[in-house]
Parts: C-alpha cells; structure tokens; sequence
C-alpha cells in the first residue's frame, strides 16, 4: 500500500499493558477502514507486550506498523508516533482500552465525506466490576460546533477524535508530564474550521486500577496545572475570547474534575493535607480565574459555583463538606 494514499494513522502508545493489549489490537483491526496503518510504538515496556506486538505484526504485516524505543512516557511515544503518521487524520488509542468496532470506519466516513477538521465520538467508561458509564461530549446548550465540544466532559481527550495531521503542526505533546492531552488538544479543536459529531460511544475507556488516572492521588497529581499553562501559552495564537472559552474549561472540566474531586474519595487526613495545597495552586495559577466568564458561567452550570467561593477563601473544611454533598446534587 502506497503510503501517499493514507487515509488515517491510528497511534496505540504501549507500556506494560500485556493484560489488555491483545483485546484493544483486536478491536482496532476488526473492522478496519481501508487505507489505514496502526503505528505502535513500544515505549520500552519490560513486560511480554513485545511478543503480542509482533504477532499481530505478522498476522497483519501491511496494517501493523512496530516500532520500538527507548522509554521517555507516554507523550514521548505519542510525539513519536505522529513522526512516523503518513495519514491525513491522526488518531491515538491507549493500549489498554478498546473501541467499538465501528469507530473508526464510521468516523472516518464522515471526515473525508464533509473534509471535516476533526470528527469525535461520545465515550463510555467501562470500569473492572462490569458497570459502565456513558460520557456525552457535547454541550448542546452552547451556539458553536467548537463551543459545544470545548465545554464538556473529556474535551481534551485524544483518543476519541480523529484530527487532521497539519493540525498537529508544530505543536508537540510536552514530555514528561502527565494529563498531556490538555496541553495540545484544545488549541487543535480550536484551530479546526470543521467540527462533526458523531453520537454514539464508540471509544471504550477502561477505568482500572493501576492506569496514570487510577493509580492513586497525591500532589503529584498537580501536574495538571502545568500542563494547562502550557496550554494557556500556546493559545495566545488564538483569538482573545476563544483563549477565555479555553481557559474557562481547563479551570472547570480539567482542574477541578481531575484534581478536586478525587479529593473527596481520600481518607479525612489526606484531604486536610491536599485541599490547601490545591487552593494555593489554584489562587496562584495563571489569570485571574474569577475574572473570567466563562469560569462563572461554566461553574454555574455545574452547580460548582460556591466551590469557586470556598477555594478563593480557602475554607478547607468548607470545602471538604461541599465535595461530600456534590456527590448527591451534582448533575447527572
């Protein structure tokens, strides 16, 4: 296959993943479009990944694209990826979740049908006891295709949207931090002239125990502040009010969803060490949150608006209530 007829690369980053890794392949290739390559890249991963990699591999030889390095994480091995990507769209998958075997013919259809930008999907949550949640990602009250998708639930998640790769154009993942999606997928969404949805959750995101999102919280967790600089840096290309819808949904949808809420699972102890220093980081971090409309407005319609309060007056144990009645009036 010529590479020059590519239609879609599809990036599956791996580290020791083994236990899930032959199930996503599985998915991927399954129903694959034409004229689409799976580059996965091994980040130096010690288990018997390898071995799954390369028997696919051989079963797949014009599809399956192997590489392997030396490890730097994961947005080292997706920054790699996208150097090797000879497809007009761009997508990633991580190695341990799976997707509809729909997907990616589905989504890639209406790409090159409307010459779209960006086409997305809705994603459901698979968790290890067998419950699942489905995660709508569109906010249907907002007037644009961008606004709508910028202020929602998992909008800088790479893996459920197929991008144009010119987007990706001089913008690099920055290696090692995690939460590395924020720094780079809101500015793409953002610099795309057309956006498509596509209703249905097709990217199956599973939620063990041990992943960079589950493996336990602490400060280190906090990395999340400086990856959203990063995004808040290269945003100043943007025009002014689009760099506020940005900077209203990290502060709401990235912050304080990865960061503040998982506070309140932690023991009583913990969450007496972690708020304060949240609060502090918050306070600090960048422009003025409380200036900003889209914080007051994106708040509001989450019924977070009296956390912004507690957090600007760092009221701890006002906060560690309100997190614990957030569980029952938080919108479904």
């Amino acid at each position: 296959m010529n590479n020059e007829e590519l239609n879609l690369s599809i990036i599956v980053p791996v580290y020791n993943t083994e236990k899930y890794l032959e199930k996503c392949l599985n998915s991927l290739l399954k129903n694959i479009p034409q004229k689409t390559e799976v580059i996965v890249v091994n980040d130096g991963s010690p288990d018997n990944s390898e071995s799954i990699i390369k028997k696919f591999e051989e079963k797949y030889p014009d599809i399956i694209k192997y590489f392997k390095k030396q490890n730097g994480g994961l947005s080292d091995a997706k920054n790699f990826g996208i150097s090797k990507a000879t497809g007009k769209y761009i997508t990633f998958v991580d190695s341990d979740d799976y997707v509809d075997e729909n997907m990616h013919k589905e989504m890639l259809k209406l790409a090159l049908k409307k010459d779209a930008d960006v086409v997305y999907c809705d994603v459901e949550q698979v968790y290890e006891n067998g419950d699942s949640h489905i995660s709508h990602c569109t906010n249907f009250k907002r007037d644009t295709d961008y606004f709508k998708l910028i202020d929602a639930p998992l909008m800088a998640a790479s893996w459920n949207k197929i991008i144009k790769k010119d987007l990706y154009t001089d913008f690099t993942f920055p290696v090692g931090l995690n939460n590395e999606d924020i720094a780079v997928t809101p500015i793409l969404l953002a610099k795309a002239k057309s956006i498509y949805k596509i209703d249905k959750p097709f990217y199956k995101y599973f939620q063990r125990s041990g992943s960079i999102q589950n493996s336990g919280f602490d400060e280190k967790r906090f990395v999340a502040f400086d990856t959203a600089k990063i995004c808040y840096e290269q945003a100043k290309i943007l025009p002014e009010d689009i760099q506020l819808q940005i900077k209203g949904s990290v502060y709401t949808h990235q912050i304080l969803a990865l960061l503040i809420y998982p506070i309140s699972e932690l023991s009583k102890e913990e969450q007496l060490r972690l708020i304060p220093l949240f609060c502090k980081k918050f306070n600090e971090f960048g422009d003025d949150p409380y200036k900003n409309k889209y914080v007051i407005e994106y708040a509001k319609d989450l019924h977070t608006s009296i956390l912004l309060h507690l957090i600007k007056k760092e009221k701890t144990k006002s906060i560690m209530l309100w997190l614990k009645l957030y569980k029952f009036i938080r919108p479904r």
